[in-house]
């Protein structure tokens, strides 16, 4: 019975994507009938303080330090799991997740960022849980790769090809698509988003995304170059950034065809009356963007995975890259023109999406959980049996 089943999900909250597959995940999960869902944020709950530096850290760094972050991610992009440095992270969290581990009994572990500390438990014989991993980026690094983990959930065939590559069995490997949540896999009426908003038909919206922590760079002057094109809005989410915000509104109180918005938990709504997105190149950000088939401008991606996520799509015809405003201007103003580079990207999107990526997730592993279960009824029914086997052969 699958309401006997306890699901543990590990993420860590650099950024909000990680913790939005959670959620995903954990609502399919507990709508197939699963007992319990628990998200745990591992290195928050293991070591609060150096959770919240390290954090801080990530989030300035890949503002003002981009190019040191793109070092750090290359220095590490092929760390192997046995290596010093590997075992060392590896071991980082492990004797707080040991004691939840051995408090909550869970049936499953499953891995929405590269931590590799429960895959690591698992090779060292110190637990034996089914452990999976949601890879959450179109490219691989290293760090998502252990020998402990039982199978891997990936965006892409190319990203299968690549593990492959490195040694990972295909067997182990599922093409699911990134997990995004189910609001941007339904109908949606523009006309009612539309009213709700207080938005008219008159202009066509440019939505533009700082992020969930509203680090997109040069906001202001994006937005100032997006109000030289005629007959457009431009919708602008700061996300938790509150300074952002009230900056933003000062700039743009005159202009009524800018909109602020802080932290925006329907944005696919914006999603579905906009005829293009700016935004910055994380890997949640771009499946909702593909699911919603949005033409979408990837700004400045960071060195590292953004810029691998936005060269993958790039190169698919499903995005554009842009490394400079006028860049951004110029591309904005060929996605207006009529029967163009829009609906071509629209059609890649919707060749690219794999909406039921969550449910398809969910399922594959409790399908999983449940071809266990039976070999473990089988093998104690077995058990059961031998003694009468060996009493009948003494005879």
């Amino acid at each position: 019975m699958r309401t006997e089943y306890r699901i543990l999900i590990l993420y860590a909250s650099y950024g909000d994507g990680h913790y939005q597959v959670s959620k995903a995940l954990q609502q399919c999960f507990l709508a197939k009938g699963a007992a319990q869902v628990r998200l745990l944020d591992l290195m928050a709950e293991a070591h609060p303080v150096v959770n919240a530096v390290t954090r801080q850290v990530y989030l300035k760094g890949s503002k003002y330090c981009p190019h040191f972050y793109g070092w750090c991610y290359e220095l590490t992009k092929n760390m192997k799991h046995n290596g010093p440095w590997g075992r060392g992270l590896n071991l980082f969290g492990s004797r707080r997740l040991v004691q939840i581990i051995e408090d909550e009994d869970p049936d499953v572990v499953i891995q929405t960022f590269p931590l590799q500390i429960m895959p690591e438990l698992r090779w060292t014989n110190k637990v034996d849980i089914p452990t999976f991993t949601v890879l959450t980026d179109f490219v691989l690094h290293r760090r998502w790769v252990h020998p402990g983990t039982d199978k891997y959930y990936v965006a892409t065939e190319a990203l299968k090809k690549t593990m492959v590559a490195e040694g990972v069995p295909s067997s182990r490997i599922r093409v699911s698509g990134i997990p995004i949540r189910e609001s941007f896999c339904q109908p949606v009426s523009k006309g009612d988003v539309l009213r709700r908003f207080g938005l008219d038909h008159s202009r066509r919206n440019i939505l533009v995304m700082a992020g969930a922590y509203g680090v997109l760079s040069d906001l202001r002057q994006l937005i100032g170059n997006m109000l030289q094109l005629d007959n457009v809005r431009i919708l602008v989410v700061c996300g938790k950034n509150e300074g952002l915000m009230t900056t933003i509104r000062e700039c743009f109180a005159a202009e009524p065809h800018v909109r602020i918005f802080g932290f925006v938990d329907q944005v696919h709504e914006l999603m579905s009356v906009s005829f293009c997105m700016i935004t910055k190149a994380g890997g949640i950000t771009l499946s909702e963007a593909i699911a919603m088939s949005v033409p979408t401008i990837i700004y400045r991606p960071l060195p590292g995975q953004e810029t691998g996520n936005a060269l993958f799509l790039e190169q698919q015809g499903a995005a554009f890259v842009a490394r400079h405003v006028r860049e951004v201007l110029e591309q904005v103003r060929g996605l207006l023109l009529p029967g163009g580079q829009a609906e071509a990207m629209k059609r890649v999107s919707r060749a690219l999406g794999r909406a039921g990526a969550a449910g398809e997730v969910a399922e594959d592993i409790l399908l999983e959980l449940d071809r266990r279960k039976e070999e473990r009824a089988a093998l104690t029914k077995q058990d059961a049996r031998m003694p009468e086997v060996r009493s009948l052969d003494s005879m």
